[in-house]
């Protein structure tokens, strides 16, 4: 080691342990116990503070706190947790000594005093003016759970959380307040401990709360990020007490949610002999079940924290398996997680690090699972796998391919890696002054590789290929905040200001070859191609980048815990936005009236334990995707062509400049109405907003010349949104060893697209834009967006009936006459139902009796249409090339079969409204005083059962009314997709 080096760390240190000793002579400490007032359980993540400063921790599983570094003297200690009434009680803190004080909490259904994660700091529910949610680990959704998306489903209006795939490697889609972009990302900004991330950033187990800014005053703190909400995820931390160790894990079975109910052999043989034209190749094949299996899927993780005087650690391991009901379709993801915490100088200076690696592996992502999943659904069951010489039976029909070839002669693996590194200082030269900055990095790292085989269907002719790519991306975040929080008399104030800044680099790379002489290599030997010799094997890399600079500041008022404002601006600048608009601001305003508090209150019979008013406005925004958006751009193209000799590769404009081009703003008004009654035993929540979102990003149709390119990316879009929000929850049962709290909430939205044009600027594009296909062979777009109009409109033909040929009838243009669906031109093509949920409702039940405990989660959505592409093209027994559905042969209208060319008619577009039982857990905990009696070291141990997708109560005909809902396409249940599942989970959770 360099002398250098040694000599600085040996300052450090004897600095360091200097301070130590002197913080100890003039502080010391505050330990005890938090348990539920009837059970004497122990309550693990409640709240513990000392009055007056910024010193506090949370109670561990054992219910055990230590706050470290606190200022000798009277001092209060308060405790505040979820579904609890607060308590406080005092203490004299003795210089380096711990003072005891244990708490017994009662059951209470709303916590008022607890405290709310918002954008840069915490605030006191009873204070917030905005639209915030916030969850707890208490409150998540019990058993397993993929990503903190799962924990969070159903528990709060507004957010619509939609899990339509059984992909091992999927996530749910999350949408918050409906649509509000044409092109822009629909995602939540994610925060996770304040720097971006990820909903599956850290695991499951490792999060201690979610917050969900909702509306725009809450999130324009987040300025051109923040238009589709804002999600932060605050992990867990150590609570103070000894050292402890924590073990989640379980087992789950998976199955598919529904069978689609497709021909048998035996009916082929069947229908043959009643004249139908299927081919009988003598042979009984179940391709479902050569594809599909019973999944095993596993998850452990493992958590230690502990502390002493002044530092204090949390470190986590996660491991996981997860299998699909494909064969061969698995994830296997690893997670480490460490915090280290340590405070000095009288608790002035605190410095805590965070460090995040997850690994996630797909070790067969070669297969396209959905295409082979449409050749099993679509293969003749009286056919066979093989020959009778092992080779694989192929047949020449069009898009008609052995699935089992398909699957076993691609090979592929991708590998995922992150690392996040962040560190945080924090220093308190007075009790109501705090300075904060915040640094870190995080790196994430992709390589992927795939062969398809000699073997495989498109090798003919000694063409099996293989490819390697790999992409990296580094970001890097700074943040500086200053705030002061004062207390004068009646009045109290908050004041925020900050800097952000945050830079991305992202490259790619990409080969692939064809004609190898052996499928040995797979991908690891790209150079024995004879592609490459030829010049026809590919390559491509690329490299772009992004930088963010904000300035914020926001002002928190309260008069007497009664009348309360907040501000905020933020000013910010982007480097994917044009010259001419580099920079923009983000105002945001919210109001609240606390009613509860007015002396006038005192008269009223019914005592609201809270009522408030609440009253927001903010602008938010969302930037392009991607870089360079809108400078002048050319590309080279794939093609080359011959001149003089030589191949030429051509370059030509690939973007018209656009020196304009901006965020999309989204100005949103929110009024929202808290109450709390019964003791706090009925409470609930009611927001009514009104979104416009205006300058949203389109691509126009622009005439060549005078511009260089046929589009144009600008901002001239607009769109609105208006919606209702509701929550109710009640304390249905309060005794000891016995509750039961119900909840319930409910969501409307409805949007409109206002505008796509601006004559101003002199953009003018056709009023409708068509997203979303059929597939072959109908090929027909599926959705029309037009100005006027709501998002997500079907338009096909309207059938009304169905013909003695068994062709359907359907209404033309006019809407006046019938004519039959072959006859129709594209202007009959009609308005026959809408894909987005006007409605989305959750019911959520927890109970404890005793040492069991109960929770049960419902969910759904109304008001919407689906258009099933599976019964289009398999319900049409016309075409016997390929397996149908037996419904197939069921009488449509009651009258006859279908005989018809397969065609997109409303017959096929069903009501998707349903209510799903989501989630069942049962589990039993043993506390610490029984497994003593058995000599265990363990404190307590919980073990549980769960069920997730157990049950849908619908009229959809469809394997699942879960389909997508976001998009310009949404409520289109693809033929082909992976299919949803039904998983049943064994658990359990031990606490040393």
């Amino acid at each position: 080691m360099r002398p250098w080096i040694v000599h600085t760390t040996l300052v450090a240190a004897l600095a360091l342990a200097g301070a130590t000793a002197a913080t100890a002579q003039t502080t010391g400490s505050v330990t005890g116990t938090v348990v539920d007032l009837n059970s004497r359980q122990p309550l693990d993540g409640a709240q513990v503070t000392i009055v007056g400063t910024q010193l506090g921790g949370l109670a561990n599983a054992e219910g055990r706190f230590l706050i470290l570094i606190v200022p000798v003297g009277p001092r209060a200690v308060r405790v505040e947790r979820i579904g609890y009434a607060t308590s406080e009680q005092r203490v004299t803190v003795v210089a380096g000594q711990a003072a005891r004080v244990d708490f017994q909490l009662a059951t209470q259904a709303v916590q008022l005093q607890g405290l709310v994660a918002i954008g840069y700091g915490t605030q006191k529910k009873e204070t917030i003016t905005s639209s915030i949610a916030s969850v707890t680990a208490e409150q998540f959704v019990k058993g397993p759970a993929n990503s903190a998306a799962n924990l969070i489903a159903g528990k709060m209006p507004g957010l619509a959380v939609t899990q339509s795939s059984g992909n091992p490697g999927s996530n749910p889609d999350i949408q918050l307040r409906g649509i509000s972009s044409i092109s822009a990302s629909r995602s939540p900004l994610v925060l996770v401990d304040g720097v971006p991330g990820g909903m599956s950033t850290v695991a499951p187990e490792d999060i201690e709360s979610i917050s969900v800014l909702k509306d725009g005053s809450a999130a324009a703190i987040y300025g051109s990020r923040a238009s589709n909400g804002v999600i932060l995820i605050t992990t867990k931390k150590h609570s103070g007490g000894n050292a402890t160790l924590r073990y989640d894990g379980f087992i789950s079975a998976s199955t598919i949610y529904r069978r689609p109910d497709f021909l048998t052999a035996e009916d082929y043989v069947r229908l043959k002999g009643e004249g139908w034209a299927f081919d009988n190749f003598g042979t009984t094949t179940n391709w479902q079940d050569l594809l599909l299996r019973t999944p095993v899927s596993y998850r452990h993780n493992l958590t230690i924290s502990g502390g002493a005087q002044n530092t204090n650690y949390t470190a986590s391991i996660n491991l996981e398996n997860r299998q699909g009901i494909f064969e061969l379709s698995e994830n296997h993801d690893f997670t480490t997680r460490a915090n280290i915490r340590h405070q000095m100088f009288n608790g002035k200076l605190e410095a805590e690090g965070n460090f995040v690696h997850s690994a996630s592996t797909n070790p067969n992502s070669g297969p396209d699972y959905n295409y082979i999943w449409r050749q099993v659904l679509i293969r003749n069951p009286t056919d066979s796998v093989y020959h009778a010489d092992g080779t694989y039976n192929v047949r020449s029909t069009y898009f008609y391919e052995n699935p089992i070839q398909l699957l076993n002669e691609t090979t592929g693996q991708s590998q995922d890696r992150s690392t996040r590194l962040h560190g945080t200082v924090t220093f308190r030269p007075l009790q109501q002054l705090r300075f904060t900055a915040m640094g870190g990095t995080t790196e994430s790292n992709s390589l992927t590789g795939w062969t398809r085989t000699l073997n495989h269907p498109s090798s003919a002719g000694g063409l099996n290929s293989a490819n390697r790519g790999t992409s990296s991306s580094y970001d890097r975040i700074a943040e500086l905040t200053g705030t002061f929080q004062q207390n004068f008399g009646d009045h109290a104030v908050t004041a925020l200001g900050g800097y952000s800044y945050s830079d991305r680099v992202s490259e790619d790379f990409s080969a692939s070859n064809t004609m190898f002489p052996t499928d040995l290599f797979d991908w690891n030997n790209l150079g024995r191609g004879d592609y490459l010799g030829q010049g026809k094997a590919s390559m491509s890399s690329g490299k772009s980048d992004r930088k963010l600079i904000g300035f914020f500041g926001r002002v928190n008022y309260d008069y007497k815990n009664r009348y309360m404002l907040m501000a905020s601006l933020r000013h910010e600048g982007d480097s994917r936005f044009g010259s001419g608009h580099k920079w923009g601001d983000f105002p945001a305003i919210s109001l609240g009236w606390r009613i509860s508090a007015e002396p006038f209150m005192e008269a009223v019979p019914v005592k609201f334990d809270d009522l408030r008013l609440r009253f927001g406005y903010g602008v938010t925004g969302m930037a392009p995707g991607s870089s360079y958006q809108s400078l002048t751009r050319y590309s080279y193209s794939s093609s080359r062509f011959f001149y003089n000799g030589n191949w030429v590769q051509t370059l030509g404009p690939a973007a018209n400049p656009n020196p304009d081009l901006k965020w999309e703003e989204k100005r949103e008004t929110n009024f929202g109405l808290n109450f709390a009654v019964l003791d706090s035993r009925l409470n609930g929540t009611v927001d009514v907003y009104r979104r416009e979102t205006v300058d949203m990003l389109y691509s126009y149709s622009v005439p060549v010349p005078p511009n260089i390119f046929g589009s144009l990316l600008a901002n001239v879009g607009t769109m609105q949104n208006n919606g209702i929000e509701a929550e109710l929850s009640y304390d249905v049962v309060r005794k000891p060893g016995f509750n039961w709290t119900t909840s319930v909430n409910w969501s409307k939205n409805s949007n409109k697209l206002v505008a796509l044009s601006d004559s101003v600027a002199g953009l003018v594009t056709n009023p409708c834009f068509w997203d979303g296909h059929t597939g072959e062979p109908i090929q027909r777009s599926i959705t029309k967006n037009c100005v006027g109009d709501q998002i997500g409109n079907f338009y096909g033909l309207e059938s009304v009936d169905i013909d003695s040929l068994g062709v359907f009838l359907v209404r033309d243009s006019l809407g006046t006459s019938i004519i039959r669906a072959p006859d129709a031109k594209d202007k009959d093509y009609r308005n026959v139902g809408n894909g987005y949920p006007k409605m989305n409702f959750a019911w959520n039940n927890t109970a404890r009796i005793g040492k069991f405990d109960l929770s049960v989660n419902m969910r759904g959505a109304a008001d919407f249409q689906i258009v099933n592409l599976m019964n289009m093209y398999y319900t049409n027994p016309r075409n016997t090339q390929y397996n149908m559905l037996k419904g197939a042969f069921d009488k449509v209208y009651g009258k006859r079969v279908v005989n018809g060319d397969l065609a997109y008619v409303s017959y096929y577009i069903e009501q998707g409204d349903y209510l799903k039982v989501d989630n069942a857990t049962i589990g039993y905990t043993l506390n610490s005083a029984a497994l003593g009696r058995l000599g265990s070291s363990v404190k307590n141990v919980r073990l549980y059962v769960s069920g997730r997708n157990l049950l849908t109560i619908t009229g959809y005909k469809g394997l699942d009314p879960e389909v997508p809902a976001g998009g310009m396409s949404p409520g289109i249940d693809q033929r082909d997709k992976y299919p949803t599942i039904r998983t049943f989970t064994a658990g359990v959770t031990m606490n040393f």
